[in-house]
């Protein structure tokens, strides 16, 4: 096209919203025959397998196919919506854990999640009172001496049960 009075704004979108690698984007006429158009890219939290291939989950909710730069990122196990994950995440990253330190994430259909640390201890949360299970188990864990622990089960409110 010749003349940008003749671009379609929905057809240009809809091109742009497709692509899982991007966030968010700005598109911008400049007359009289140009587009600029910002496109931020979107950050990869996650992998997760689904029908047998790995998909990487991205901030904007999307999947993308697995690349070889996120093999470090935490490994989802189960069949969460993305956005219960998304939500889970969120509640991760206002808790004093940091999401570097979290290896694997297991969800399971009564909407309940375990974190695996990169120590391998393995921190049972409840569904209910995710926070609250997220701020006793970490003061639990770095207020304490701790060898041989491999599993911190903080499901039951204001309670830590330890198994090794």
């Amino acid at each position: 096209l010749d003349n940008i009075f003749l671009i379609n704004r929905k057809e240009i979108t809809n091109k742009i919203s497709s692509n899982s690698l991007v966030e968010k984007y700005e598109i911008f006429k400049r007359y009289p025959s140009a587009l600029d158009i910002n496109i931020d890219k979107t950050k990869f939290l996650a992998r997760i397998s689904d029908n047998e291939k790995i998909f990487i989950i991205g901030s904007n909710g999307k999947l993308s196919e697995n690349g070889l730069s996120a093999n470090r990122l935490p490994f989802i196990f189960g069949k969460p919506d993305i956005i219960n994950f998304l939500n889970f995440k969120k509640i991760i990253d206002s808790s004093k854990f940091s999401y570097d330190d979290i290896k694997n994430l297991y969800f399971f259909s009564s909407k309940r999640w375990d974190m695996e640390l990169n120590n391998d201890i393995i921190i049972k949360l409840s569904k209910n009172y995710t926070e609250d299970s997220l701020k006793l188990a970490f003061d639990f864990l770095y207020n304490q001496n701790l060898k041989n622990i491999r599993i911190v089960d903080a499901r039951i409110k204001n309670q830590i049960i330890l198994n090794d």
